[in-house]
């Protein structure tokens, strides 16, 4: 019987616009005198609009959307052609979960400036947030067409070109982002996980490592390292980086199954078996959590928990529709019942 090895976060789990927004920020450009430039919308001359629009960019930074909100509301009230104020809307809106009006307010402030990225930028966001890819991607790619070295848009069209599993085009603009913002351990991270899902382990690897260089606390990224090394028979170094992972992000769910793999492909089952039942502690419903547990006791011969736990990953595999899933675990149930009988 065969554990699932296939532990590298989709599109790292963390690469949906809920955490990958923190990669970023959500910035709408700091408010001044100057003149703007090309890609920037014009700042209005009322004073109380802008401070206004400044309060609410303090309170949403102390997490007080409903304040935020209102004074955003009260800078468009003022302004009513305040581009910046309608985007910091509809990211406040957004981040309070009403995508629905978080979109209207980015299409109020395209229609007030259709040339300004930041606003199909965002747009894309809301969109892709409701599994709308097409449409994000066209956001995107418009953003990108206004300011071609805008590295979020090109991050962002990244994690929606992977969700499609278009690896090659992603890597492509997770490339492109890096050449923007070098500096930023997300672009790094997300090229390694599109260069593994081509097969390319030791290029994802550097990519993992050069994101680790510049964020050594990125719990992620020692999460997709170590799973990079574990698919290449490296059990010693995976196990390190999975250990490392956890010591970050002690409910990393995905890190302690990984661990537990590597922990059984080295002989410790007792010590895999922990791993894995401390994974479903931190995340119930962990499909493969179950299935590998199950996987492990069986060799055990503790047959009967490991039937209980392969009903469990059945139920949820069931849910999920991953039909495939489920007749594995049908034939793995069949051949324990046979031999018990």
């Amino acid at each position: 019987m065969l554990k699932n090895k296939n532990l590298l976060v989709a599109a790292i789990i963390c690469l949906c616009l809920s955490s990958g927004n923190t990669a970023f920020g959500k910035d709408v450009g700091v408010v001044s005198s100057k003149i703007p430039d090309s890609n920037q919308a014009a700042v209005p001359g009322n004073k109380n609009a802008v401070a206004n629009f400044e309060q609410g960019i303090n309170l949403q930074t102390q997490g007080d959307l409903k304040g935020a909100e209102a004074a955003f509301r009260k800078a468009i009230q003022l302004e009513p052609k305040f581009v910046q104020a309608y985007i910091a809307l509809g990211n406040t809106l957004d981040d309070q979960g009403k995508a629905q009006e978080a979109i209207a307010q980015y299409n109020k402030a395209i229609s007030l400036d259709p040339k300004y990225p930041q606003a199909h930028f965002y747009l894309g966001n809301a969109l892709y947030t409701q599994g709308k890819l097409e449409e994000a991607i066209a956001q995107y790619n418009t953003a990108i067409s206004f300011d071609p070295k805008y590295a979020e848009a090109h991050y962002y069209l990244g994690n929606a070109l992977y969700a499609q599993g278009k690896a090659t085009e992603a890597v492509a603009e997770y490339t492109a982002s890096i050449v923007f913002d070098p500096k930023n351990p997300a672009g790094y991270n997300a090229l390694g996980n599109a260069l593994y899902a081509q097969g390319q382990l030791e290029e994802a690897i550097a990519q993992y490592r050069k994101a680790i260089s510049f964020d050594p606390k990125y719990a992620d990224a020692h999460y997709n390292l170590a799973s990079a090394l574990y698919a290449q028979d490296k059990l010693t170094e995976a196990v390190a980086e999975y250990t490392q992972a956890i010591r970050l992000d002690p409910k990393h769910a995905q890190a302690y199954t990984g661990l537990g793999n590597a922990m059984d492909d080295q002989g410790k089952p007792k010590e895999a078996i922990a791993h894995y039942k401390k994974a479903i502690s931190l995340v119930p419903n962990y499909a493969y959590a179950y299935y590998n547990l199950g996987i492990t006791l069986g060799r055990e011969q503790q047959l009967e928990e490991a039937v209980f736990n392969f009903k469990k990953a059945r139920e949820l595999f069931q849910a999920e529709e991953n039909k495939e899933m489920v007749e594995q675990i049908d034939q793995l149930i069949q051949k324990i019942n046979t031999r018990t009988n």
